[in-house]
């Protein structure tokens, strides 16, 4: 939307504004708990937010067990109990007789071991849209396996479709040990590219994941675009009281190296772990703070009780996301340790710790694979370390538990990159732009004002 201004002097300006648009953020996954404090649900809060601080009116509508979660309460996110408002309609779906069949067809699922296809599921999400989404412009998904309800919804609204994902799912879940097969394979494999065709545009993590793509599952390039992830740098903001932390910790002085994440295997924790015991003997009171819960973490467990770490390593569990930031604020070092492992082989994912850490100003050193390769520039905003080189990785924790002047400048670094490229609201007005280009808008989302 154009709209000409006269000023005093008489110059004509012509200021550029978004236009308010009506968004459907929909998200498939039967037993997702938006309060949890995992990346899909951060992300997923600081995209809606971000548009609705932008002025657009934006609806999550998600799968609860059996009913579908229709609101425009960020509220959401922090609490699990929630009102029958914040709940959609629903048609054929919601009728006991449905339900009833439903149930006998899963009953029966389980004793004949066969394959789950999620299609009620499916059917569920796009009768909903179809009865609570009217007047909406654009529905955005973030990609699920199985989940077939945002494309059927644009089809049948006749709205575009833009697709969010953050990896080839088919090839994680081999990673992560869980490989799907057989009829599901197959069903899996057409959902996904049913999926990627309907879509009128599919937003890619990371250049990697958008090559991918387009190799792997044949997406053309005009269809494909980058958008990687971002941090709250506000929130992130290096002003906590780190002694505050420490105390509950029980720490005192002692040098910190930090990871914040998920317990997955495609997280090379086993590398961090026995290239921390090569710090131990330069740093004997150094600590390794481990946060987070997931897949692996009992195995990591382990692997401390089996090598001797336990005096020296933390793991604190499950963290709410609004309590990272104070963790962060007593870590000398922030990790982000990687398999060795392509995007084609699973070895992808929602990296919000690397975006995270640099907003809080702090000292890096990851492995350069996938994203961290694409965002850390060697020696200027953290240190990279080829992946599986345990003594490499080491070594650059040793050079900056050393040198806390060097500390300072890469965290530094890390933080101006952070503000000024991988801020959440840099997020939401790149995709404002490809909202506005899906919608066939010639002018891009920004507010400048230009001179004619």
């Amino acid at each position: 939307m154009c709209l000409p201004l006269v000023a005093d002097d008489s110059k004509v300006y012509t200021v550029v504004l978004s236009p308010r648009l009506k968004i459907a953020h929909l998200y498939q996954e039967s037993g997702i708990r938006f309060c949890e404090p995992h990346a899909a649900q951060v992300h997923i809060y600081h995209t809606i937010r971000g548009l609705q601080r932008a002025g657009h009116e934006v609806t999550l509508l998600a799968l609860q067990g059996r009913q579908i979660l229709c609101t425009q309460d960020l509220q959401v996110f922090k609490s699990d109990v929630l009102p029958a408002s914040h709940y959609g309609q629903l048609g054929l779906s919601g009728t006991s007789l449905f339900k009833g069949f439903e149930s006998s067809v899963r009953r029966l699922q389980s004793e004949l071991h066969l394959p789950y296809l999620a299609l009620f599921d499916s059917y569920r999400m796009a009768e909903a849209g179809g009865k609570n989404l009217k007047g909406i412009n654009l529905i955005h998904e973030r990609f699920n396996l199985l989940a077939l309800g945002g494309a059927w919804a644009s089809r049948k609204l006749g709205i575009p479709f833009v697709l969010e994902v953050n990896a080839d799912l088919l090839e994680q879940r081999k990673f992560k040990g869980v490989q799907e097969r057989g009829l599901r394979r197959l069903f899996a494999v057409w959902a996904t590219r049913m999926c990627l065709k309907t879509a009128a545009k599919v937003i890619c993590i990371s250049v990697d994941l958008k090559d991918h793509l387009s190799r792997n599952w044949n997406i053309e390039e005009s269809k494909l675009t980058v958008l990687p992830c971002a941090a709250d740098v506000e929130a992130f903001k290096p002003n906590h009281n780190s002694g505050i932390v420490r105390q509950g910790l029980g720490l005192t002085t002692e040098p910190v190296v930090i990871w914040v994440g998920g317990f997955y295997p495609w997280h090379d924790l086993d590398l961090l772990l026995e290239s921390f015991a090569q710090i131990l003997r330069r740093h004997p009171d150094a600590k390794l703070v481990l946060v987070g819960d997931g897949q692996t973490r009992s195995s990591v467990a382990s692997t401390v009780t089996k090598n001797g770490l336990q005096h020296a390593v933390i793991m604190t569990g499950a963290v709410a996301h609004n309590k990272v930031a104070e963790m962060l604020s007593i870590a000398d070092v922030a990790v982000v340790p990687s398999a060795p492992v392509t995007v084609s082989r699973g070895g992808t994912g929602t990296p919000l710790k690397l975006f995270e850490y640099m907003a809080a100003a702090k000292a890096i050193v990851a492995t350069a694979v996938n994203q961290a390769r694409e965002v850390i520039l060697d020696g200027h905003n953290g240190l990279l370390v080829e992946a599986g080189d345990v003594n490499g990785f080491a070594e650059a924790m040793l050079t900056l538990l050393n040198d806390p002047a060097e500390r300072t400048r890469l965290g530094q670094n890390a933080r101006e990159q952070a503000v000024k490229q991988y801020s959440w609201e840099q997020y939401t007005k790149r995709l404002e732009e490809i909202y506005l280009s899906v919608l066939g808008n010639a002018q891009s989302g920004s507010s400048a004002i230009e001179i004619s």
